[in-house]
């Protein structure tokens, strides 16, 4: 179903197994869940057509289904502390396209604690899918050891519900295959702040840990009620509220994972979620009442609705084109996960098992909120990039989130009062929206640090349809060519969320004054 994988990224959980624990058995119980669903046997192959294709193979040789190792330690906490290494160690490794998408490594401290790791790739296993999985091993394991020995049921066919759901696809698709208008597109978040100064510790990622409950809880459902949405409409419009008010662009692209299962998918072990952006504008007002959030809802319906009809692929692929035009890669830098869970945060959701949970640098762009919901609370993880955050903004961001969550209107204003424009040159789409802002001097300077540009001008230019771009026109050395500048220039505006890389109008060997020559793909038309 994903045909794009992105190899590195898993889902891992790890636990403490408390008592006697019969390993032979444990091994048993996982090659019964590797036969019984057949998703834990996929490995991604190239076709003779060049695309990624899903291959089910044989269950693996049993002496692979499990890793063994004893940890000496001279207490449990600094067993604890070790399996909290290896977790977050596991979490970072890439996972190669022919390996199974599974890895299960069990960490014994004594005869009666021992700790287990579950992995499960991307490539075929989402995170409903790793809770069907545990759930599964879990209850085998308990069964078995109760008849003495493992017997799991025949589960659904994972090939088969992806066939079925292509299949679906290519119907509702049938008389539609052009893909849909999308509008101008930001291909990365340009933050307006202060470049933080390196880590020390060369850290990735800030980090922000925090909850709601009782009153502050309260507040929050009480008014999701009250605008007729969502909790997770509600809390995508409060991140997107937030983010407008350090930045100048008025459209953002966050990433929300959406589950695709269908009611006779609902218990079936395999990658079904699909990272779709949401395209959200600036949010405005009626007469001091926010109808934001009802309006983040209808966008992200109807993204969905449009996944669902069209091919994703090739919507992705329209979606790289209208990115390489505002001279930048698209990156997902926004991104919203939601969990809801129907126990309480106090209670045990782990059926016995109890959870470790590693501390994990995260390498990201931008801002990523991860949100756990309960009955009795909201848990937030908000990890932001350090290259951009420093402690302070971090601050700021989290604290007008929390805010934004429990406000009625105060945290929904439009303004972004505390920016000042400096250098920036807002960049429109045809509808007047700020899509991305660009520093002119510091373009120029980032196209003169090559080491064969001679000279540099970078300018504004309006399109037809009144759209905005950038031009540039680059003295070079003879040995660099229109595509090279092009190429880096795609560099400098991929890895930076402040500078927007122009595209390349006029590449000149000797002085500006000369001939332009002019790339084939690069008509006024496509720089809208």
């Amino acid at each position: 179903m994903r045909e794009n994988p992105k190899l590195g990224m898993a889902i891992w959980s790890t636990y403490r197994i408390s008592g006697t624990l019969d390993v032979d058995l444990l091994v048993d119980c996982i090659k019964t869940l590797v036969v019984t669903h057949d998703a834990l046997r996929i490995r991604i192959v190239e076709g003779p057509d060049g695309l990624l294709h899903q291959q089910v193979r044989d269950v693996p040789e049993r002496e692979s289904l499990l890793a063994v190792e004893k940890v000496l330690s001279r207490s449990e906490k600094q067993f604890e502390r070790y399996v909290r290494h290896v977790t977050a160690s596991e979490q970072v490794r890439d996972w190669k396209p022919e390996e199974f998408p599974f890895r299960f490594r069990l960490l014994e401290y004594g005869p009666t604690v021992h700790a287990l790791l579950a992995g499960f790739s991307h490539i075929a296993i989402d995170g409903i899918g790793s809770d069907i999985l545990m759930r599964d091993l879990k209850r085998l394991y308990a069964t078995s050891a109760a008849r003495g020995t493992s017997a799991g049921k025949p589960r659904l066919s994972f090939v088969k519900s992806a066939a079925r759901q292509a299949a679906a696809r290519a119907r509702r698709s049938r008389g539609t295959a052009a893909v849909p208008a999308l509008p101008a597109v930001p291909p990365l978040t340009q933050f307006n702040l202060q470049t933080p100064p390196p880590q020390g510790d060369g850290a990735r990622s800030r980090q922000s840990i925090f909850s709601l409950s009782g009153d502050e809880l309260g507040t929050l459902r009480r008014l999701v009620r009250l605008h007729g949405c969502t909790e997770f409409q509600w809390i995508l419009a409060a991140f997107a509220s937030t983010v407008f008010r350090f930045t100048w662009q008025d459209r953002l692209k966050v990433s929300v994972p959406v589950n695709l299962r269908t009611a006779a998918d609902r218990d079936v072990a395999g990658m079904y979620v699909l990272s779709i952006p949401v395209l959200i504008d600036r949010p405005g007002s009626r007469d001091g009442f926010p109808v934001f959030p009802k309006a983040v809802g209808a966008a992200l319906l109807r993204t969905i609705a449009t996944y669902q009809k069209a091919n994703p692929e090739r919507i992705e692929a329209e979606m790289a084109t209208a990115g390489e035009r505002w001279g930048a890669r698209f990156l997902e830098d926004l991104s919203v996960n939601y969990t809801r869970s129907s126990f309480s945060r106090r209670s045990s959701a782990q059926l016995g098992w109890s959870e470790y949970t590693p501390q994990v640098d995260y390498a990201i762009r931008g801002v990523g909120l991860r949100v756990f919901s309960f009955p009795d609370a909201l848990d937030f993880h908000a990890v932001l990039d350090s290259a951009i955050f420093s402690h302070d903004s971090v601050g700021d961001l989290v604290g007008c989130l929390r805010k934004t969550l429990t406000s009625a209107t105060d945290g929904w204003g439009t303004a972004s009062a505390h920016l000042t424009s400096g250098d920036v040159t807002p960049l429109r789409d045809a509808t007047g929206a700020v899509v991305v802002s660009a520093n002119l001097p510091e373009i120029k300077k980032a196209l003169l640090r090559h080491p064969l540009v001679t000279a540099a001008a970078v300018e504004r230019r309006m399109a037809d349809d009144g759209g905005t771009y950038l031009r540039a026109e680059v003295e070079v050395h003879d040995e660099m060519t229109e595509e090279s500048v092009r190429d880096y220039l795609m560099t400098v505006g991929s890895g930076a969320s402040r500078t927007l890389a122009p595209r390349v109008i006029r590449v000149v060997h000797g002085a500006l004054r000369g001939p332009a020559i002019m790339h084939p793909d690069c008509g006024k038309e496509e720089l809208a």
